[in-house]
């Protein structure tokens, strides 16, 4: 009986690239920069810029950097780029934790795969507020889902209204409140991982 070839383990697809110069135009033109512009700004050639978007050339690490603190990015926010987020990633329910802020506080926190941000969900109560003020590294991005929510950054108050956003950094005490009659809902992101 003839014998069967052993059977091969599937080949797994190499995440894709990112396409350096599709991203380096796109961010050109939403803000509105020339080639000439940015070859001055990042003292690279206006040529050598052009042959990156047209993807004529590659770019190493360090002039890629220097591209990306022009428009004020870090290496891997520029290129929107993870190996480990190529495909997308589900946050999966040992993922999630549920912390205790207080009475009449839902605080969900949710932690995104494959970057250092967590994603939080908050519903306060009427008239509730956070038990402690919280302090960490990172920033905070708040924004205010429904109803009013009172931002308290290093004693300081800051009144926020459906539709509101704003960045502080995490570094300084803060909470948040909820003074009004009506259930209030915000989603925070902070940089760097909490839980």
């Amino acid at each position: 009986m003839p014998r069967r070839p052993a059977k091969e383990a599937p080949k797994t697809k190499a995440p894709a690239l990112p396409d350096v110069g599709t991203i380096l135009k796109r961010l050109r033109d939403r803000n509105g920069v020339t080639v000439r512009d940015l070859a001055k700004a990042s003292g690279l050639s206006a040529s050598f810029i052009r042959a990156v978007e047209r993807g004529d050339s590659d770019i190493s690490l360090g002039r890629l950097a220097r591209l990306a603190q022009f428009f004020e990015y870090d290496l891997g926010s520029f290129l929107g780029y993870s190996a480990q987020l190529s495909r997308p990633n589900f946050v999966t329910a040992q993922t999630r934790k549920k912390v205790p802020r207080g009475r009449g506080i839902d605080y969900e926190a949710l932690h995104l795969p494959g970057i250092d941000l967590d994603f939080i969900m908050v519903k306060l109560e009427p008239h509730s507020k956070f038990r402690n003020e919280m302090t960490h590294e990172g920033i905070d991005v708040v924004y205010a889902v429904e109803g009013s929510i009172v931002l308290v950054v290093d004693g300081v108050d800051y009144p926020m209204e459906t539709g509101d956003c704003c960045a502080f950094s995490a570094a300084y005490p803060h909470l948040l409140r909820n003074d009004s009659g009506r259930r209030a809902t915000a989603v925070s992101i902070t940089t760097g991982r909490m839980y």
